[in-house]
């Protein structure tokens, strides 16, 4: 009986150990991009580890309940228990560590690194993003070499440039393309408009500068794409957060998300207030949006993302130079007459489908509705505008082993559309005046397009691609009727001829740590709304031709020191032609009657970009468990070439070749340190330099220079298994700089032009806390 009972136990506990070891498969991909992520480190039974695949795949022993944690140079760390021995699917949240690391969008099925890319891209993480309050974007993309981004109010009328192109206009954005989960906020008229955008809640934002018609048509500048955050995988959570500051800064977030291996969610609802160090320019906004990805089977992703948003921002106008000198906290009347205000009221829906056919092909396609209301009073009249957006996206990727040589593309197409009824009134002291016009205008914007990579031994990179480009507007004036007999009728068609934008490139990687790349690359920005109709005459404006650029750029990216050490070097050439400006018109008195948009001349923007970052700890069980100081440099030396105030060629008529671009400046430093302890406590500091600049055309007026420092600290630990705790206290201006969010350019209206959107004069401080329930 002994000898039967040894007998069954042994069978047992050999039954039990081969169930102990029974093996687990699972795959590793990027959250964002769902692509797999490669060299992603598996740490299981204690002090076991294997590494992904190029598949994101891995497999070990599965142990139900074992500790097991996923971690990555450029992403963050997951740890968790083994529930059961099925399939593990993680999806990791990107966290830049290095500059070269994450994978980017819009590229091949199997990721592609920025390492990896020939041309100048810069990526924001979640982490960079929560650096300050995590409410203004402008606080941490502006760190980026390359780009800069104003804003006319408090959260507002933000203009981006990058690489000193987009600075043609004043209000709102111009020459560049944004995207929010893959929906464009750019309209088809090339327009962008910030205000409605929640940028608390973006997990990731890609900036790739320059020319990037070849898959995004339209726009010189470049694209911004912006993602909403991800729920961390294999969690369910529900979060509070507020955010509290000087001049009344009130921020809430409430959120419910859950992710696990086949979906993931996120449900945010957002309330913001402001009333503004500045008389006048009081913010309030709402935010509702979801985001869902669905992974119905081992082969497709669909994707949604919808949101609604209100957004109020009171206008106050701008200072002149003694006002802003002075430290003045005045408004200009004429807004105050007019309560000028911006309010907008938005929703965007999109969804998504990823398909994988097999491992060589894929398919990504989108669709998208999105609509507008906008309500604008400013220091003469009263503007209104309903517009309806939308259009869809497909692209074929593709990825071939032929022998030695690898080739991967993209083909595809993109098409969108915009529907717009805008009304102007006069309005004077608050009393609505004459109706200037009223425009029924449908913008149509498509584009083709493809690039390839064709990857030869010894890791040299060839890149082939092109876009064609289409762009229509129809025009309906509905002021052209029999109760205005003398209104000229504004009605009418205009098509661009096509527009084809090639791109070229060559790169070569060394030890798959250090790349070095040349690229040729076109693009093209077309008139805008206002720029096809003249206001004053109702006409359209039908000789108008596309701006079109061409870059030139050397570049070096890099690791070194196990993935310590990271930079980015680029020095491009920008030439654009056929800038459109402002040319008048005059009665035969010289009086002014009107202005329209004419193509009257070219720039060359010469320019140096370097980012460098040392991540000099990464250890959660040190007292210092991370260290990374960074630093980023831009010099721009942009001067315009056969450039004229308008095109007349008469005495009135001013040469403005040789003279420096306004709106840019020559030199701008940042640099930073973050620190985190392995108690909790973190700091986030930052210096920023900004040259003086020009900002009008014949370069006798421009701006200070200032420097702008800021800090935030804060304890962030886990309570338990159900509560995470994020408590945090920063300030930003803190030397008392004298600085701008943003200057109107070559705007000469009297001896002393109002000009200056002011930042606050004094520092402003905030505070915070974020709790999260883990269910």
């Amino acid at each position: 009986m002994k000898k039967i009972l040894n007998i069954a136990i042994g069978i047992f506990l050999i039954a039990s150990y081969s169930y102990g070891q029974e093996s687990l498969s699972g795959r590793i991909y990027d959250a964002y991009t769902n692509t797999p992520v490669d060299g992603a480190k598996i740490e299981y039974d204690g002090s076991k580890s294997v590494r992904s695949n190029e598949q994101g795949v891995f497999t070990i022993s599965c142990q139900i309940n074992k500790s097991l944690t996923i971690s990555h140079p450029s992403y963050e760390s997951w740890e968790g228990k083994l529930e059961d021995c099925s399939n593990l699917n993680i999806g990791l949240i990107p966290s830049i560590l290095n500059l070269n690391g994450v994978e980017i969008t819009a590229q091949k099925p199997t990721g592609s690194k920025t390492l990896d890319q020939s041309q100048s891209i810069s990526v924001l993480s979640r982490r960079d993003l929560n650096r300050n309050t995590g409410l203004f974007l402008e606080q941490t993309i502006n760190l980026e070499p390359g780009i800069n981004m104003e804003k006319r109010t408090m959260s507002g009328g933000q203009r981006i440039t990058i690489r000193g192109y987009g600075n043609n206009t004043n209000f709102n954005g111009m020459g560049y393309k944004a995207y929010i989960n893959g929906i464009p906020i750019t309209d088809a008229t090339g327009s962008t408009i910030l205000d409605d955008i929640d940028f608390s809640t973006l997990g990731k934002v890609e900036v790739i500068k320059g020319p990037a018609s070849t898959l995004y048509g339209s726009g010189i500048g470049g694209v911004v794409n912006m993602y909403t955050m991800k729920p961390k995988p294999k969690q369910k959570s529900l979060s509070q957060e507020v955010v509290a500051g000087s001049f009344g800064l009130l921020r809430t977030n409430t959120r419910l998300a859950s992710a696990n291996d086949e979906a993931s969610i996120l449900l945010n609802y957002g309330h913001q207030e402001y009333d503004s160090y500045r008389v006048h320019s009081a913010s309030k906004k709402d935010y509702v949006s979801f985001t869902g990805d669905f992974r119905t089977g081992e082969k497709q992703v669909i994707s949604t993302y919808l949101s609604y948003n209100n957004s109020y921002e009171q206008l106050a106008g701008q200072l002149d130079s003694a006002q802003f000198y002075n430290r003045e906290n005045v408004a200009e009347q004429k807004y105050l007459d007019n309560d000028g205000h911006v309010a907008i009221e938005s929703f965007r829906a999109g969804i998504s489908h990823r398909y994988d056919f097999s491992k060589h092909i894929s398919n990504l396609t989108s669709g998208f509705l999105a609509g507008k209301t906008l309500n604008q009073t400013f220091a003469v009249g009263l503007n209104e505008e309903n517009t309806v957006n939308f259009g869809g996206r497909t692209e074929f990727q593709f990825d071939f082993d032929a022998g030695k040589i690898a080739i991967q593309g993209v083909a595809g197409g993109e098409f969108q559309k915009t529907n717009g009824m805008y009304n102007s009134y006069a309005m004077f002291g608050g009393v609505l005046g004459d109706h200037r016009s009223d425009n029924a205008i449908s913008t149509m914007q498509y584009s083709i397009f493809t690039k390839w990579d064709v990857i030869f031994p010894k890791a040299i990179k060839l890149t082939v691609g092109a876009s064609s480009n289409f762009l229509e507007y129809d025009i309906n004036d509905r002021l052209a009727n029999i109760s205005n007999p003398n209104h000229a009728d504004g009605s009418g068609y205009k098509s661009f001829e096509p527009v084809i934008t090639p791109r070229v490139a060559l790169q070569k990687t060394f030890n798959k740590m250090i790349s070095a790349y040349v690229s040729v690359s076109q693009g093209y920005s077309p008139p805008t709304t206002s720029d096809i109709v003249i206001p004053y005459t109702g006409a359209v404006n039908s000789a108008l031709i596309p701006e079109r650029g061409t870059q030139y750029e050397i570049g070096t990216k890099g690791n070194l020191f196990d993935n310590k050490l990271s930079w980015q070097l680029a020095v491009f050439r920008l030439d654009v032609t056929d800038k459109l400006t402002s040319q008048s018109v005059a009665d035969s008195s010289g009086t002014v009657l009107y202005s329209y948009t004419v193509n009257a001349g070219n720039q060359t923007n010469n320019g140096l970009e370097l980012a460098l970052s040392y991540t000099a700890i990464n250890n959660k069980s040190s007292v210092i468990s991370y260290l990374r100081p960074f630093a980023t440099f831009t010099y721009s030396d942009f001067t315009y070439s056969d450039f004229r105030s308008d095109n007349n060629n008469n005495a009135s008529t001013q040469d403005f070749s040789g003279n420096t671009v306004i709106g840019v400046p020559p030199i701008m430093f940042n640099a930073g340190l973050d620190i985190a302890t392995k108690f909790g406590f973190y700091l986030n500091s930052s210096f920023k330099y900004v040259d003086e600049m020009y900002i009008t055309f014949n370069n006798e007026h421009s701006t200070p220079s200032y420097t702008l420092l800021s800090a935030k600290l804060g304890y962030k630990k886990d309570i338990g298994k159900h509560f995470s705790i994020d408590v945090f206290a920063g300030g930003n201006n803190l030397t008392n700089s004298l600085y701008y969010n943003m200057v109107f350019i070559n705007w000469e209206k009297g001896p002393q032009p109002a000009i200056y959107s002011p930042g606050s004069y004094t520092p402003t401080f905030f505070g915070g806390l974020n709790l999260k329930y883990i269910f």
